[in-house]
């Protein structure tokens, strides 16, 4: 459920306002059952007629007003659980530092978006479209339990219409979630490789392979929105022919018995609609859930994902020894090298040359504690930080083969994003040789 990372208040006074909402379908159902009795009545009281008639209008007045705060919470609880998931998921994607952004891109971008839609607000829809329903039930049995029954009976079938669909529902959204993951990636392949593919004269090859990922993900969104709809067309069909037609044509039967009274047909009639209203809305709201699984999975990870806390910088460095080092990967089991021996002491520079490929910056990232080897160790000051990014990486500093700069002042990517004084800021540009370049930014 993922309003349960909305505030409980905000949730609490939602429900309230929902439950308002929902009792607006009831008193307009109610006011209408009156009047009509009064107009069949052959009371010639016009006056009565249009008090009640102001009456209600004034209750509509009155409801209105509640459902302007009714969309206020509702869009500040969708805000905020959005921005729940979306700092869990960056916390989780910048501590994971995969070299491989299109996941992380796709979830941050079209995931959370379909999460927004078809998750947060769906289940706040199904908070509203639950008490209109309990409400226009109880209403009803109220003042025909026989005409009650009927109707809720007939529900089963679009029931039973939902529970056939929304499988198909969910394993068309894997298919949407895969395809579109692929094509962000191909996008970003695209701009990043820009230059490369007009120095070498294929630009149309970059476009066509990006194009033709975009078409394999519209195709597969398609295909997700095609089905949600048949589904939703069923469910209305089997709503409208068992839960309003088979109904109210009984109902017509019995208002000729003499068992029900104009206003009381009418009425149910009415509420007949706000049967069929929520049940189809609550199962249509219910495929949209289902169609964010691949999606939600992904943001529970990151949800249940306890943050790495960022340790104290050491004060020295007394040496970093690697032992009899080796690495496979996870994915084909191939080694990329074995008894791999280091010594580095403080003061000490240290060049290691290897052909491309051989596992240089694998070996790196093994030193920052970022992956674990299959066999030996790493010490630093005498300490095993194997495979500890939080004991290891304070001691390091390095230059990364694909540098980057935030699009952001460059304040911030001195600092990044830390608070310093001027002075101590134009010290360490001093320091790094950076006096010329800051002036001419400057």
């Amino acid at each position: 459920m993922s309003l349960k990372y909305a505030r409980r208040s905000q949730v609490i006074w939602f429900t309230i306002l929902a439950a308002i909402k929902a009792c607006n379908i009831l008193f307009v159902a109610y006011m209408i059952k009156i009047m009509l009795n009064v107009a069949s009545s052959h009371s010639k009281d016009v006056m009565h007629l249009v008090r009640l008639a102001a009456l209600t209008a004034l209750g509509q007045l009155c409801f209105m007003m509640s459902n302007f705060i009714y969309e206020r919470v509702k869009m500040g609880i969708i805000r905020d659980v959005n921005m729940v998931f979306k700092r869990a998921n960056l916390q989780y994607l910048v501590d994971q530092g995969e070299p491989d952004i299109k996941n992380g891109l796709s979830l941050m971008t079209n995931d959370l978006k379909q999460i927004e839609t078809n998750r947060i607000t769906a289940q706040l829809d199904m908070i509203y479209q639950g008490l209109t329903f309990v409400g226009s039930l109880a209403f009803a049995l109220y003042n025909s339990w026989q005409m009650t029954i009927i109707f809720v009976v007939a529900m089963a079938a679009p029931a039973v219409v939902q529970v056939f669909t929304s499988k198909i529902i969910t394993k068309k959204s894997k298919i949407w979630a895969k395809t579109n993951a692929n094509y962000t990636q191909n996008v970003s392949d695209s701009l990043n490789g820009a230059q490369s593919a007009k120095l070498y004269n294929v630009r149309n090859n970059i476009v066509v392979r990006a194009t033709r990922s975009a078409q394999n993900m519209e195709n597969a969104l398609r295909n997700m929105n095609l089905t949600q709809a048949w589904a939703l067309e069923l469910i209305y069909s089997a709503a409208e022919l068992f839960c309003f037609i088979i109904p109210c044509t009984i109902g017509g039967i019995m208002m000729m018995q003499g068992s029900l009274s104009v206003g009381t047909l009418f009425m149910m009639v009415d509420l007949a609609m706000n049967f069929i209203t929520p049940v189809v809305t609550l199962f249509n709201e219910f495929n949209q859930v289902k169609s964010t699984v691949p999606m939600w999975k992904k943001t529970q990870k990151a949800l249940n994902y306890e943050a790495i806390e960022n340790s104290e910088k050491p004060e020295k460095f007394e040496g970093l020894d690697v032992k009899n080092l080796a690495y496979q990967t996870k994915s084909d089991k191939h080694t990329i090298f074995t008894d791999v021996n280091l010594q580095v002491k403080p003061g000490e520079k240290i060049l290691l040359m290897a052909p491309s490929g051989w596992g240089k910056t694998t070996l790196l990232r093994l030193m920052l504690g970022l992956k674990h080897p299959v066999k030996g160790k790493i010490l630093i000051n005498g300490e095993n930080v194997t495979g500890d990014w939080a004991k290891a990486h304070n001691y390091f500093s390095y230059v990364n083969q694909k540098p980057f700069m935030f699009d952001d002042t460059l304040r911030f990517n001195i600092t990044l994003g830390r608070k310093v004084s001027d002075e101590k800021l134009k010290k360490v540009i001093h320091l790094a040789g950076l006096d010329e370049l800051v002036k001419k930014k400057d």
